[in-house]
């Protein structure tokens, strides 16, 4: 990203900030009116104006600033003034508040200011407001080293969470860098805290002492452990990236299929380690590529190292070794030969039913060669339109080439489900359907 212009990298970082927040807040929720909480630091004031663009955009509802001053540095008096002027000049509602009783020499001062900030603010906020913080991956990873070395609770040691309740960190996604350099481009005014740089609190010691050793010789440290803190959160489900729930797996000889609205990349992982002919190496950036281009509406196949491949079908995702023959020949054989007598004879399902089957399909120790699970549909023009049927599947070629010449429509078993069960009102109780395994398992009957 070093050669791109301002605006080219405010664009990028507001698709990645944005992509992360969606994940973590609802739609409804982002409607509603917002409070950033605002230190007059880089992070704090790049949150603020970064959220402001975002209700200037109409992506979110109306956002305010609370700064807290804790009275414990000359300092602070300036930083408000800061953020004062920044907050008129950009039309943003501003509140300060006071921390009473707080001295800057006590014992265990960071946690005791912090406890205090967060009970403020949290006092402050007005009926349906999140609290927005502006900790980041820099931030993340320094708790996860504190943690790890005076926490035996493994869920403390993950680092700091990307939401608790009505609190959302944004930018857990992003570096300090990342945000310095975009705060650079906009010119967003901010102070340094010289507190920061008292090694005597623990926060700081290991931000300049153990970090930069670190860096200097594991340059790539954020990067990884941004892997292991979302792979660590799934595996203890915590993580609020996969809320709607875990993904099923079903394996087999050759591959495995995944069901499910959220596929986890540590899973993914495992399941592509399992059936690649490499060694075990490093595949989340193609993982992660996968995952945007099928947000993107790409199926694939996605190509693997190891001779692995990966298929996305409506709430199904494939993975298997490159090579592996499927039921498309098997199938257009038989469905070639279907009179349209036998055809005018076939069995109308109601939606249990087809769940049944689907069911049935995923236990079945063949499943894999006959998924992403076709059906034919032999209904009218108006109700092949609502199901959104096509005449086309990169794996079974030869089914579709046949479904072409005969005339016939068909739809994925998921995709036809979720469909009926969201339009009942536009679609029959029963539907005449021929799931195509039906025809694998007649051929493998008559052979």
């Amino acid at each position: 990203m070093k050669k791109l212009s301002p605006v080219a990298y405010k664009s990028l970082y507001f698709k990645h900030v944005w992509h992360f927040i969606t994940k973590v807040a609802s739609a409804k929720e982002l409607v509603e009116n917002h409070a950033v909480a605002v230190s007059g630091g880089l992070d704090s004031m790049t949150l603020l104006w970064f959220l402001n663009e975002l209700h200037r955009e109409g992506k979110i509802g109306k956002v305010r600033a609370i700064f807290v001053n804790h009275n414990t540095r000359e300092g602070q008096r300036k930083d408000g003034e800061l953020i004062t002027k920044y907050c008129r000049q950009e039309d943003i509602p501003f509140f300060e508040l006071k921390v009473e009783g707080l001295g800057p020499y006590e014992s265990n001062f960071e946690a005791k200011a912090r406890k205090m900030r967060r009970s403020l603010c949290l006092d402050a906020l007005q009926e349906n407001e999140l609290l927005w913080v502006g900790h980041h991956l820099d931030d993340s990873f320094e708790w996860n080293f504190m943690q790890r070395h005076r926490s035996m609770n493994p869920k403390s040691t993950i680092g700091i969470p990307v939401r608790n309740n009505q609190i959302i960190r944004p930018f857990l996604c992003v570096t300090r860098s990342q945000i310095k350099r975009l705060a650079t481009f906009e010119g967003i005014p901010y102070r340094d805290d010289p507190t920061n740089l008292d090694i005597k609190h623990d926060r700081n010691y290991v931000r300049h002492k153990i970090v930069p050793l670190i860096k200097s010789r594991y340059p790539k440290y954020l990067k990884f452990y941004a892997h292991f803190a979302n792979f660590s959160a799934m595996l203890l489900k915590v993580s609020l990236l996969s809320r709607t729930g875990p993904s099923r797996l079903f394996a087999f000889a050759s591959g495995a299929i995944l069901t499910g609205k959220v596929f986890s990349e540590f899973q993914i992982q495992e399941v592509i380690h399992n059936y690649s002919k490499a060694d075990r190496g490093a595949i989340v950036t193609p993982i992660q590529r996968m995952l945007r281009a099928i947000e993107n509406g790409k199926k694939g196949p996605f190509q693997f190292s190891g001779g692995v491949e990966a298929y996305f079908s409506s709430g199904l995702l494939m993975i298997y070794r490159k090579g592996m023959v499927n039921y498309d020949e098997t199938i257009a054989n038989v469905l070639k030969n279907l009179s349209k007598e036998t055809m005018s004879s076939i069995t109308s399902y109601d939606w249990p039913e087809l769940d049944r089957a689907w069911k049935n399909l995923l236990q079945s120790p063949d499943a894999l060669k006959n998924m992403p699970g076709l059906i034919l549909v032999l209904e009218s023009d108006s109700i092949c339109k609502t199901l959104n049927t096509s005449v086309y599947d990169p794996l079974f070629p030869k089914v579709s080439a046949v479904c072409k010449e005969k005339g016939l429509r068909f739809v994925t078993f998921r995709k036809c489900l979720d469909t009926w069960s969201q339009k009942k009102e536009k679609l029959p109780k029963t539907l005449r359907l021929v799931p195509l395994n039906y025809l694998s398992n007649l051929f493998s009957s008559q052979r």
